[in-house]
């Protein structure tokens, strides 16, 4: 999501200073019911709150946990938070504690050594905005102890995080500010210290700054997704990056996301039609490079959506309804995304080859399945660990788990 294309939340600065991190069992969520529409997928489990956007995971002292944020800029005054949950049982997921820090957007990421949440904020936070009050940027948590997250340390950026991205291998921090009304940048923060993050470079980003930044599975590469193009670089140097490569996949309205696949010989483009308010469905698509022969991508097809269900909000207006927040399960064959109020959908990209043009399928993507849950309207969709099991953080629902029915 771009600034401007949805509400900033201007929280004014006010003195004094709130952490609140609480336990699943003091501060039990109220839970959406478990109805909506599909096919070859059912939903078995919402740990319910406002305003869901980002989510990361990670396995520590050998339990899964989500890593989720919800934002009061997307769910009200009382949304924001660190939501993290326990899902050794994905069916059955358990709120191990929740942090009462409201940033906007509260992307999330998690350090290479699974140590530390990176949270953004795009706008300045207010008086629970703790470490984020009065500044905006990106904050970090500690998490070695996911029973007792802890803000530990604040990277104050006058545009401010609308996404960051940790390096997979070093203790690098990438800020997206995705301003473009001033000349473009790319900042690169060191954590190596995560209570104190240190700006170590500033690099172009022309004409503006990226909406979003990845790196292939070593850190060498990597892909921006800067809404009018996308670029890769050369990442070998984290703290030097060089420029590889600058284009733009044909139609693409919002640049939005772009993702190197687990092989990194393919790489995965979404276009966030409307920027998230109201748009017609099948809305922004999926693009398809190879990417087997460096550093020049080939286009080698287009997807959106075959069958999509038409949501509409309280007010009986459309709803956005376009490629939003995606991800590859650890092979590499099959891709999770949220479609805002088309719901949760997973695909197949296992046979992705040739070209394919004009119509709705590219070569070898298929739509396994989808779900739209009541009420729904999914900012992020994941899965780890267990490909029968896809995870989404909804604006309206909070956390959902979906399982694939098909065969």
């Amino acid at each position: 999501m771009k600034k401007g294309l949805r509400a900033l939340v201007a929280a004014s600065a006010v003195t004094g200073l709130i952490v609140g991190a609480v336990t699943g069992s003091s501060a039990a969520p109220r839970n959406n019911p478990l109805k909506g529409e599909g096919k070859n997928m059912k939903i078995v489990a919402n740990v319910g709150y406002p305003g869901g956007t980002d989510m990361e995971f990670a396995t520590i002292k050998g339990h899964d946990y989500a890593f989720a944020g919800s934002a009061s800029g997307v769910g009200g005054a009382k949304a924001g938070a660190l939501h993290v949950i326990n899902i050794d049982n994905p069916a059955k997921p358990r709120v191990a504690a929740t942090l009462n820090c409201s940033l906007y957007q509260a992307d999330i990421q998690i350090s290479y050594d699974q140590k530390t949440v990176i949270m953004g904020a795009d706008s300045a936070g207010g008086p629970d905005g703790c470490l984020a009050l009065g500044q905006a940027g990106f904050m970090t948590v500690d998490i070695r102890n996911p029973m007792k997250p802890k803000p530990i340390g604040f990277a104050a950026i006058p545009a401010g995080s609308h996404n960051t991205t940790a390096h997979p291998t070093k203790p690098y921090v990438y800020n997206s500010d995705s301003e473009l009304a001033k000349r473009g940048e790319i900042q690169i923060w060191s954590i190596k210290d995560p209570s104190k993050p240190k700006l170590v470079n500033t690099i172009p980003s022309l004409p503006h700054s990226p909406h979003d930044i990845s790196f292939n599975k070593d850190g060498s590469l990597m892909v921006t997704a800067a809404i009018s193009h996308f670029d890769i670089y050369d990442t070998s140097d984290p703290e030097n990056p060089t420029l590889l490569y600058e284009g733009q996949c044909p139609g693409c309205s919002i640049t939005h996301d772009a993702k190197f696949t687990p092989d990194g010989k393919h790489i995965v483009i979404g276009d966030e039609g409307g920027g998230g308010g109201a748009y017609p469905c099948p809305g922004g698509a999926l693009y398809f490079y190879d990417f087997s022969t460096p550093p020049v991508p080939v286009l080698t097809g287009v997807y959106e959506p075959d069958e999509l269900v038409l949501a509409k909000d309280d007010q009986g207006g459309p709803e956005g309804c376009t490629a939003h927040v995606f991800d590859f399960n650890d092979k590499g064959n099959l891709v999770s995304i949220s479609w805002y109020s088309a719901g949760t959908r997973l695909l197949d990209i296992s046979s992705m080859i040739g070209p394919s043009f004009g119509g709705n399928t590219a070569a070898g993507v298929q739509e396994l399945g989808w779900f739209e849950p009541d009420g729904g309207v999914s900012w992020s969709s994941k899965i780890y660990t267990n490909d029968k099991y896809i995870f989404s953080n909804d604006e309206n629902r909070g956390f959902d788990v979906f399982q694939y029915t098909g065969k």
